[in-house]
């Protein structure tokens, strides 16, 4: 929750240096994402070892606002707060599966370059690191055998670094755009449990000024 509360305020804190600058918009954004937990093949946990496990994508949402500031020429920043909800499915074994949702509050800096800039629309690039605050998460498991010794425990991180790529296009107030994102560590709390998050995601966004 202090992470959660940090975060908004740095962001609040952002748009309020940026607003007294001349050239600064801000929106609202809202789109689907679909995630994997990308488990290595080979993992070993609560006393179990499995082998040939396979990480699957499931479809998520996320819910914010952007900002963006012009620097020069085509180049802007754009930095982001959004809720976002990521979930995964996981096969151990056949008949032992894992479905986890990972519900996040998401800080994009991005760089925001203009590709085509034409009368009746703007496609652009976006570039840049993006930081999780992890809200709750929730996981199921089709057999108690790798479900946590501790139903307390947490089996993701607190935080998760990523890197963001994508491209969109804008109409009016209206922008659509589409972004890779790649999981930079480690998320797993276990240490012989890799996995890494990778997600795709679209999203509508509408500018207010």
């Amino acid at each position: 929750m202090n992470r959660k509360i940090l975060a908004t305020l740095a962001f609040i804190l952002l748009v309020g240096l940026i607003h007294a600058q001349d050239k600064f918009e801000m929106g609202l954004k809202a789109g689907f994402n679909s995630t994997s937990f990308n488990t290595a093949e080979d993992v070993s946990f609560n006393n179990n070892t499995f082998n040939n496990v396979k990480s699957d994508f499931k479809s998520g949402y996320i819910l914010g606002a952007w900002s963006r500031f012009h620097l020069l020429g085509s180049l802007s920043l754009q930095p982001e707060l959004y809720y976002s909800k990521k979930s995964g499915h996981t096969e151990f074994e056949e008949g032992t599966e894992e479905t986890l949702s990972y519900y996040s509050w998401d800080l994009p800096i991005l760089a925001n370059f203009t590709i085509l800039d034409l009368e009746v629309f703007k496609l652009y690039g976006l570039a840049g690191p993006a930081i999780s605050f992890r809200a709750k998460e929730k996981a199921e498991f089709s057999d108690p055998i790798i479900a946590p010794e501790n139903d307390n425990s947490n089996l993701l991180k607190s935080t998760n670094w990523n890197l963001q790529l994508g491209a969109g296009i804008e109409v009016m107030r209206f922008s659509l755009d589409a972004r890779y994102e790649w999981g930079i560590n480690e998320i797993s709390t276990h240490k012989d449990f890799e996995r890494k998050t990778k997600a795709l995601m679209f999203s509508l966004g509408y500018r207010l000024f």
